[in-house]
């Protein structure tokens, strides 16, 4: 009889969720896989028939009724390991304990600067984590973080970067690349927006010729649109909102160079997804971003914060387009060696297994 393996994550279409359904499939070929979702599985995601999909009762996996739920699915299945990440890490991590799960492994990746910093939170995720067997992170920064906001033992948390597949041949080259700039993300403090719109106003000077496109939705939205409109650049930023994966790969495909000026960030999925597309990347040189990226070897790195340092190194990826050529290319093979998908899932199953069998 099989050993069952818990995977809590979004049956959405998206990078992560991608990410733990091939896992799951790779799971599948040894253990009997449950997978807990806080949403509808999307029509366009296949699975195999014997994975078991399991719906939360609530929104968040945040109430009793979850509690109960996991507990009961954990007395019926008894798993061997269970691998949560974002929403259900918390209830996934006391449920387990309780239950005496062997391996309890929760997944982090987002740093805790970009979370409202309440001393009881930190606490409670403190006591939390305590409970977990491993925990992994997406980057060094993100480790760092970990180790020094909650007290978490260096030795519990092991370090598997994200990864994404690689699409460039299944996505649609325009003939020519369009006169754009592109950024991707929330519109959060932290992912620094604002940064990017005055470091684009110095831009336009020199290449009026030039678009920014912005991608994504958030609490900022109205604050980055007033910026826009001081600077007068109404006519030259476009905002697209949230778009589905596959129309954010081909936004990245079709632009000169994408931008990341995120003030602090755990990895930046947005990071390797422009570079899977063969696309330059600038990047904030900071926590994760500056981990993916080699300053002119395969990206670009300017000085967090500082937007005119961000605006000289997008001119001159537009002054130079050899050079620009050359990085994206360098950027897609450092993609390819470190954080396409099937590799990393080689990578982390055999992590995963070593876990089971200790």
């Amino acid at each position: 009889m099989k050993n069952t393996i818990f995977l809590s994550f979004s049956l959405a279409e998206s990078s992560v969720s991608d990410y733990f359904l091939l896992l799951a499939h790779e799971f599948n070929k040894e253990y009997k896989v449950v997978i807990f979702s806080d949403v509808k599985k999307s029509e366009n995601i296949t699975l195999s028939n014997d994975i078991i999909v399991k719906y939360w009762p609530s929104v968040r996996p945040t109430k009793l009724v979850d509690g109960i739920f996991l507990y009961q699915n954990i007395k019926k299945y008894k798993p061997v390991l269970t691998v949560s990440i974002f929403g259900s890490v918390n209830i996934f991590l006391i449920v387990g304990f309780l239950c005496g799960v062997n391996k309890r492994v929760a997944w982090i990746r987002t740093l805790s600067s970009q979370f409202p910093q309440k001393k009881l939170l930190i606490v409670r995720k403190s006591l939390v984590y305590r409970l977990s067997t491993n925990l992994i992170s997406n980057s060094q920064a993100t480790k760092d973080d970990v180790v020094q906001k909650f007290g978490v033992a260096k030795n519990k948390i092991k370090v598997l970067p994200n990864s994404v597949a690689d699409s460039y041949e299944r996505i649609i080259l325009e003939e020519t690349k369009y006169k754009t700039i592109t950024y991707v993300g929330r519109l959060h403090n932290s992912k620094g927006v604002d940064i990017l719109i005055r470091a684009f106003w110095v831009v336009h000077t020199q290449f009026p010729d030039f678009k920014l496109i912005i991608v994504g939705n958030g609490a900022e939205k109205n604050n980055i649109e007033n910026l826009v409109k001081e600077l007068s650049l109404e006519k030259h930023v476009e905002f697209k909102g949230n778009l589905s994966k596959r129309k954010v790969l081909e936004v990245f495909k079709n632009t000169y160079l994408a931008v990341i000026p995120s003030r602090s960030e755990a990895f930046g999925y947005t990071v390797i997804e422009a570079m899977s597309m063969k696309t330059l990347v600038i990047g904030a040189n900071n926590t994760g971003i500056a981990e993916i990226i080699e300053d002119l070897k395969t990206g670009m790195l300017f000085h967090t914060g500082n937007s005119i340092d961000l605006a000289k190194k997008i001119i001159q990826a537009i002054d130079q387009p050899l050079l620009r050529e050359k990085l994206a290319n360098e950027g897609y093979k450092h993609f390819i060696h470190n954080y396409e998908l099937k590799k990393a899932i080689e990578r982390d199953y055999s992590y995963f297994k070593s876990l089971i069998n200790t």
